[in-house]
């Protein structure tokens, strides 16, 4: 089992977590256990999301995906996404 940490910015944060909590069937379909998903304390446009996965080449499938990079476009998301990797 992997961890997966991401960490993002968005514009807004009221506006990102609605669009984000709504793509969960796509992320709990590919096999990611939500760990914790917010805002870096005193810094609201920097969002963090962490996932246990039992393959994390998942992820890379999922983040190179179209319909997820407009997804992300529309919530907000300002900056290019890094992942962590933990195994």
């Amino acid at each position: 089992m992997a961890t997966v940490i991401l960490n993002h910015r968005v514009a807004d944060y009221a506006t990102w977590r609605p669009l984000f909590d709504s793509d969960s069937p796509r992320r709990s379909g590919a096999g990611l256990k939500e760990i914790a998903v917010g805002q870096k304390a005193g810094d609201p446009g920097n969002v963090f999301a962490i996932w246990e996965v039992a393959d994390p080449s998942i992820i890379a499938g999922m983040m190179a995906d179209p319909e997820l990079q407009a997804r992300m476009k529309e919530g907000g998301v300002i900056s290019a996404p890094e992942l962590i990797i933990i195994e």
